[in-house]
């Protein structure tokens, strides 16, 4: 593994160019919240070529592979845990860099999100307000999804039930992928009937700006950045 940060190292199973590396590995590491090097201590990401579903019902995650693989079984990421230390295995090759990071994100939410048990109480709160004022629509597919069978099965939503903690957690976990993607890149979210309105995911992010304050320099809204 090699070293970027006191908390985060990489190794890439086959060479990459600098170029590469840079939009890969050291630009999200630039981006990334200092204060989830404390929550994640040792965290390692595992560039494959690609990971690949394994066959019929044998045990165990996604398998590295060295050529592409058929649609139905490709994978973008994939989490292990070893020892106490974290590995993020993520498919680099051929991929789009927005799905890249996407898929990097997404892993690094999750982790978080589930270590981080003093952020979620303040987000879930949020959240109970949400669905107090029937506020529609959600940041991804797999949270809307929930809270569509969540708002449907139960009278008052924001009680403290199984279906509301799975709906809160991928709630929480796709909103907080889009705000370290967006520390990253510039991202424009797109309007729809399933899209969270855009009032209630900016107090969203302004929680998640206070829960895990961006690296000095990088801006989380327009106006947060530099004039002149």
């Amino acid at each position: 593994m090699i070293p970027v940060t006191g908390s985060l190292s990489y190794c890439s199973v086959t060479p990459l160019e600098d170029v590469d590396l840079q939009r890969l590995i050291h630009d999200p590491a630039l981006a990334t919240p200092p204060v989830i090097s404390s929550i994640l201590p040792r965290l390692h990401i595992v560039l494959a070529p690609y990971l690949v579903k394994p066959h019929g019902k044998a045990a165990g995650g996604p398998v590295l592979a060295f050529k592409p693989p058929v649609e139905s079984r490709k994978v973008f990421s994939a989490h292990v845990q070893e020892d106490g230390e974290d590995f993020i295995f993520l498919a680099a090759k051929d991929e789009d860099v927005a799905d890249y990071h996407d898929a990097l994100y997404y892993e690094l939410a999750t982790l978080v999100v589930d270590r981080a048990e003093d952020s979620t109480g303040q987000f879930y709160a949020l959240l109970r307000d949400e669905l107090r004022n029937e506020v529609r629509g959600e940041v991804d597919d797999k949270s809307w999804k929930l809270k569509d069978q969540l708002l449907s099965r139960q009278a008052d939503p924001a009680r403290n039930t199984k279906a509301f903690r799975a709906y809160a957690r991928d709630a929480m976990i796709d909103t907080l992928t889009l705000y370290l993607h967006g520390l990253c890149c510039d991202l424009d979210v797109e309007a729809g009937p399933r899209q969270l309105p855009s009032r209630f995911l900016r107090r969203r992010l302004e929680l998640l700006q206070g829960l895990f304050p961006p690296p000095s320099g990088i801006a989380v809204f327009p106006e947060d950045l530099p004039r002149g």
